[in-house]
């Protein structure tokens, strides 16, 4: 059995002095509230806050503070949905911006007819020189013609190599031979003509890959000879403030229909791709042979501008050149962001995914693998897929009858669009005589152009703007208001906290001043130690009294004195 004695006056002491302690720091917190309410400029917390006020009074002013603090959170709300929501508006920025502020538009002619053929003989010289088997050089003479019509999507001429040896000549790079036996410069162009003064068509035209094949371009930033030409000329590529015919380009592009190849009939014809500077490829215009062709060209600029930046690309619909980190951002190897280079790399991804190779004559140098003459046969099994891209969610309103290509491409948001006007009138015999030649006028349709700039409807300057309209409107305030409320939540409280902190440990440590609880064993046989504690305990109190004690023995003296007397 164990027997404890607990002092019953201290524990009696001890909730008093904690509900003391608490009562003064509410106390303390309060004043705190009132000084800030003194000093603040935020309306109606100083009426609240104020030291005279009854409480009927703080009811009210917190009822309206409240009511005010709530409503001007529902219409931040409402402006952030807005913000949010990323609408956009497109103006007219200049309605006369001159031409002369952009490039000229990058001319590419390219002959239907890719090759010349009276240069076969000297290819398979070059190609074929220590091949004497009748089979293989027929074969060579078989494949190179399948590339006189191949372009990207045009793939069916090498279905004619189906069932062929073609492995036996895996080491010859056929694109090699098509540079080889392609048309020059000077067997394709002639009177060329910049702003009606003559120029040497093989210094301004540079021959460059596309998806066509390889073709002529004019006015080009991607070859060699033309970034040479920047070099030399710091106005290149060249510019026109003109409009109307002879205006800017004019070229004589020479048919020669006696080199093509014998085995392919079609119609007669060239093809012309106009772009903008740093475009890999665009559908081209096919302009038949014999014509007096007019070429007019109407730009248009649609920019973003930089406050849509903060807008993810997937919501704004277009990617900016630089916008590496997007993840619609996708162009060809060494290639800024274009829509054109966007597609043609989706479009060559497709290639590699196939046939598990590229045709290196319709794509820039890359990390993919040329195809080579066994892998020709694989491009013509799936033309038909290669044929035909789509956007992503076109399928819910067109039908296709064909797997096609999902090319995700938006536009670039600093676009340059060309709206073209072709219009050729064919050529009377007896100015033709016994050549054939397309004459080709390029330039500008008007001397100005429209210029469309889009913006966000609702950006973050006029987010804060209302935001600091709807402050002012609903709770008097600014945004010292809000450095001041900030400082007293962040400063003025916490060290309150911290000093009202010490204060309790210290009062805390006084109070824990506790003696220690005696504590005794008692067994059936140790009646002793009982009557000890006992003692013990009495002569304690006795110390700690003795002049009430005293007192005591005094009264009881004074009565038995008095009963005896008595």
């Amino acid at each position: 059995m164990t027997l404890a004695y607990l002092p019953p006056a201290r524990s009696l002491q001890v909730q008093p002095r904690r509900n003391a302690v608490l009562r003064q720091l509410g106390q303390a917190a309060w004043q705190l509230a009132i000084r800030f309410g003194k000093r603040t400029t935020i309306h109606g917390l100083d009426k609240l806050l104020a030291a005279q006020a009854s409480r009927s009074e703080r009811f009210v002013w917190l009822c309206t503070f409240v009511a005010a603090f709530l409503g001007a959170v529902y219409v931040c709300l409402i402006l952030s949905q807005r913000y949010n929501d990323g609408n956009f508006q497109t103006v007219v920025d200049s309605t006369r911006y001159p031409v002369y502020r952009i490039a000229f538009p990058v001319i590419t002619i390219c002959n239907h007819n890719r090759l010349n053929w009276q240069r076969l003989p000297l290819a398979k010289q070059r190609f074929m020189a220590n091949v004497s088997d009748v089979a293989q050089l027929e074969l060579f003479e078989r494949i190179v013609s399948s590339y006189d019509a191949m372009s990207f999507g045009h793939f069916e001429s090498f279905g004619q190599l189906r069932n062929e040896p073609t492995h036996q000549l895996s080491h010859i790079n056929f694109s090699h031979v098509v540079d080889f036996m392609t048309w020059k410069c000077d067997e394709l162009l002639t009177d060329c003509k910049w702003r009606k003064f003559p120029h040497d068509c093989c210094e301004i035209f540079s021959k460059r890959r596309s998806k066509n094949g390889l073709c002529w371009a004019f006015n080009s930033l991607e070859t060699v000879e033309g970034k040479r030409m920047q070099l030399l000329d710091p106005l290149w590529p060249w510019r026109t403030g003109s409009a109307g015919p002879m205006s800017a380009l004019f070229v004589r592009v020479l048919i020669q229909p006696d080199k093509h190849w014998p085995g392919r009939v079609n119609e007669k014809a060239i093809d012309v791709m106009v772009t903008e500077p740093y475009v890999w490829h665009k559908d081209p215009f096919r302009i038949p042979a014999d014509t007096e062709t007019t070429l007019e060209i109407e730009p248009t600029i649609y920019f973003y501008d930089n406050e849509t930046r903060s807008v993810s690309s997937d919501q704004r619909q277009c990617v900016f050149d630089n916008e590496r980190n997007s993840r619609d951002f996708k162009s060809l190897l060494g290639y800024i962001y274009m829509i054109e280079n966007c597609q043609s790399e989706c479009h060559q991804e497709y290639l590699v995914r196939y046939c598990n190779c590229t045709m290196d004559l319709l794509f820039p140098p890359g990390q993919y693998r040329s195809c080579r003459a066994q892998d020709l046969n694989c491009l013509a099994q799936h033309n038909d897929r290669l044929l035909y891209s789509y956007q992503p969610g076109e399928e819910r309103y067109v039908r296709s009858n064909y797997e096609g290509m999902v090319c995700k491409c938006f536009r670039n948001c600093y676009s340059l669009n060309y709206i073209n006007d072709v219009r050729p009138s064919f050529l009377p015999p007896e100015v033709l005589g016994n050549s054939s030649y397309v004459d080709l006028d390029v330039h500008f349709r008007f001397e100005t152009m429209m210029v469309y700039r889009t913006s966000l409807v609702f950006g973050w300057v006029d987010l804060m703007v209302s935001f600091g309209g709807i402050a002012g409107l609903f709770l008097g305030c600014s945004l010292i208001s809000g450095m001041e409320l900030a400082y007293f939540l962040c400063i003025e409280v916490p060290a309150f906290g911290i000093r009202e902190l010490r204060q309790r440990l210290l009062a805390r440590r006084r109070m824990d001043t506790a003696v220690a609880t005696p504590t005794i064993n008692l067994r059936q046989n140790m009646p002793i130690q009982l009557e000890q504690y006992i003692m013990q305990l009495k002569v304690e109190q006795a110390s700690q009294k003795p002049t009430s004690q005293f007192q005591r023995w005094q009264r009881q003296t004074f009565a038995h004195k008095h009963v005896i007397s008595k």
